[in-house]
């Protein structure tokens, strides 16, 4: 008999010994009801649960008529608050009326929860995994089912063999410990992944789009893990609709373990069914914009093989071109009507073009050390302009390419009115100071010393300041700068550099000391103009005494003053991992203004280009040159010529290896240089990706060289590997060039070690 059974049988018997005693107070006085009324409710048994909490479940109240047939709901309303092993109930004549008396049995409170024989997962992952909590009420059904979401854990994990017996240990005082007594057993590990039933496609398309693999890492065996499982169906179905077969489904996934081998078999049963065509494609709706402006975005054509990936391309596509316009509450309803018999789906788009779209208010969030203003000013927009999706991407992006924030969510709600949107800015912040004593190694200065205190948002306004150091065997570096980016609360960045710089190369050491000044503005959403005017005096000195005259003529101090001009455009999605997009500059520096010993002009060009590919491949090139040329029969200045070589130019040479020579075979720099890169990134797992480049370039002359001229035939050719890490410090990098035109005296590769992209 159960709990609930001994609580109605109580119920009867009450009412069995009340019924002989209403029975004579209806004779005592016929024609006049004489109710039962109840005079008082008790709760015994508990412990832990309050009365009133009890009593405050039922329904039968002091001072009413007692009315059996009220009972039974209230014991089930006592066993609802889940308290109690058994609720029984006993009515007793009290006071000229009833005493009703619930009577419980409490459950026990789990006092501690234990694993045991848990080596391979540990007892906190184990914990998250269930939703027992010390202190809630012993459940054998709830501890049965934290037993089964353990078990789902670890067949996840790969431990197929794995056995947890759940046991409740009582202790003295009548409360609980549960203990999960887990027998792990292997870790079963994947043999095969077999796909049935793939005819249109080949099984080696279908287990591509799985998450579930045979292999990690293209050496590790994969592991099974049922939701991985799960999830494969839909993208097995997706890839299918994706190749025209709308009706194909996954009609069985199983997996076969082999308890010898510790190995199991995934089997996955496909069922394709009719591949479809594009039928007609129709467009309905439009009026602001005409229809083949429309057809341009759409990724479905006719008798191509039908896709719901282009499909879904399509209404982003035209949702998008309509964003552009102002009209972001455009809605674009495609329907796909198919014809079995032809093997045709016919698309058809509606379109509801809905009002123009104003801006009613912009929300910023998250930014707590960043001044509101200087999130503001980087916005293409303001309340009451005309929306468009093409601001809100580009506002995205300039915050993201401040470095201020770790992530930068960019979205919209609806307004007060159809033709109104709200615009939602939610950032994340970061660190954007860095304090760090420590030293270095990179492959251009070998180790060395290192003092860094910068902060680029100094104070939440934006201003950017940096006290740098180095020293190491052959190169000492000092470098204070600021840089106010809104000068006057316009887009106008101002700032300025003071430098004392010493670095010691083979031929000659040359000391710099000197500052400049910094202007730059935009022109339109993605160029700008910039400004430099820069004071140096540098020194060669160290010159050995039988190097050339052409060398030795430079010995000594000499002072430049130089103004520098700039036009750049920048579309990169990124300044820091870019993926699509491009950046092109022109720059003219012109030494000689007013006062100084050289006196020169130079200029150079560059321009690169990025492109996403496939499952996130990026594909990337750079073609540079420059020009440079003495006046008033000035030579250019050996530390202002060209070099080539290190890190980010030609990568099998050492940084300003590539040079013309003089008689003595001092590098002397050039007056030209021309410089191409290529290369092609892959991403691989913990935010690293693996990158094949190729290099190619060269300087040439001057005119003071022996036997150069310019040839833009003669060309330095590398290629080789590199790792990119994005790593909590920024953007690292690790190249390893080949010499593939290796002359005599030359090594065969070089390794460089180097912050941030490689242009």
């Amino acid at each position: 008999m159960t709990a609930l059974e001994r609580a109605f049988l109580s119920i009867f018997l009450a009412c069995a010994l009340l019924g002989p005693g209403l029975a004579l107070a209806q004779q005592a006085a016929p024609g006049a009801e004489r109710p039962i009324v109840v005079k008082e409710l008790a709760v015994q048994g508990n412990r832990r649960v309050q009365e009133a909490v009890v009593l405050g479940r039922v329904t039968t109240r002091v001072g009413a008529q007692f009315q059996p047939a009220r009972l039974a709901e209230d014991i089930r309303a006592v066993f609802a608050l889940g308290f109690f092993d058994d609720v029984q109930m006993r009515v007793e004549d009290f006071e000229g009326g009833v005493k009703v008396t619930f009577v419980v049995v409490e459950r026990p409170f789990v006092r501690d929860i234990q694993f045991a024989g848990n080596k391979k997962l540990d007892t906190a992952a184990l914990q998250e995994k269930i939703d027992l909590k010390l202190g809630s009420v012993y459940n054998p059904v709830e501890v049965n089912r934290a037993a089964e979401r353990l078990k789902e854990h670890y067949e996840e994990e790969g431990y197929f063999e794995v056995t947890i017996g759940p046991d409740a240990e009582k202790l003295p005082d009548g409360d609980v410990t549960v203990v999960f007594r887990i027998a792990e057993g292997r870790k079963i590990t994947i043999d095969q992944i077999v796909i049935e039933g793939a005819q249109g496609l080949t099984p080696k398309q279908v287990k591509a789009v799985m998450a579930t693999q045979e292999r990690q890492f293209w050496v590790l065996r994969g592991t099974v893990q049922r939701q991985k499982l799960d999830d494969d169906a839909e993208r097995i179905i997706s890839l299918y609709n994706d190749h025209g077969y709308t009706q194909a489904r996954v009609e069985s996934s199983e997996i076969q373990l082999d308890t010898t081998k510790a190995r199991v078999t995934v089997r996955i049963v496909v069922v394709e069914g009719a591949q479809f065509k594009v039928g007609g494609v129709d467009v309905t709706g439009n009026a602001v914009l005409p229809t083949e402006e429309i057809r341009r975005r759409i990724k479905v054509r006719t008798d191509d093989v039908f896709s719901r990936s282009k499909l879904r391309e399509s209404v982003k596509g035209i949702q998008d071109l309509y964003g552009v316009i102002g009209r972001a509450s455009a809605d674009v309803n495609p329907t796909a009507t198919q014809d079995a018999a032809a093997r045709r789906v016919n698309i058809a788009f509606e379109i509801a073009e809905g009002p123009e779209v104003f801006v009613e208010r912009i929300n910023i969030s998250g930014n707590s050390r960043s001044q509101e203003k200087i999130l503001r000013r980087e916005i293409p927009m303001h309340e009451g302009d005309l929306f468009t999706t093409k601001a809100l991407e580009r506002a995205r992006q300039k915050l993201s390419n401040l470095g201020y924030f770790d992530q930068v969510r960019a979205t919209t709600a609806p307004g007060s009115t159809k033709d109104k949107i709200v615009v939602n800015i939610e950032v994340t912040e970061k660190p954007t100071g860095l304090f760090s004593i420590g030293g270095g190694y990179s492959s251009q200065d070998s180790f060395i010393g290192t003092v860094d205190l910068s902060q680029r948002n100094f104070l939440g306004r934006g201003w950017e300041v940096f006290l740098r150091l180095r020293a190491g065997a052959s190169t000492q570096q000092g470098t204070i700068g600021f840089t106010e980016p809104w000068l006057f609360d316009r887009p106008l960045a101002a700032g300025f550099d003071l430098f004392n710089n010493r670095r010691v190369y083979p031929e000659y050491t040359i000391n710099s000391l000197g500052g400049d000044i910094r202007l730059g503005h935009p022109l339109g959403d993605y160029s700008r103009w910039g400004l430099i005017y820069r004071v140096t005096e540098d020194e060669i000195s160290d010159i050995a005494t039988n190097a050339s005259t052409n060398l030795l003529s430079e010995e000594g101090k000499r002072l430049t003053s130089l103004i520098g001009g700039s036009l750049s455009r920048d579309t990169r999605d990124s300044v820091f991992e870019p993926t699509r997009g491009g950046s092109s500059s022109v720059g003219l520096d012109f030494a000689g203004v007013g006062f100084g010993d050289s006196k020169f002009v130079r200029a150079a060009a560059s321009t690169a280009y990025f492109q996403s590919l496939w499952l996130d491949h990026v594909l990337s090139g750079r073609l540079q040159g420059g020009y440079a040329f003495g006046w008033s029969d000035e030579p250019v200045p050996l530390f202002e010529r060209f070099y080539l070589g290190g890190p980010n130019s030609i990568r099998s040479r050492k940084s300003r290896a590539i040079s013309p020579t003089d008689s003595s075979g001092t590098r002397i720099g050039g007056n030209s240089q021309l410089l191409g890169n290529v290369e092609y990134l892959v991403p691989l797992p913990f935010s690293v990706r693996a990158a094949l480049f190729y290099d190619v370039g060269n300087v040439y002359g001057p005119d003071i060289a022996v036997g150069e001229k310019f040839d833009p035939l003669d060309l330095r050719h590398a290629a080789g590997l590199g790792v990119r890490w994005a790593s909590p410090f920024g953007p690292l990098r690790l190249d390893y060039g080949v010499n593939l035109d290796r002359r005599t005296g030359e090594k065969f590769g070089q390794f460089h070690f180097s912050v941030g992209s490689p242009f």
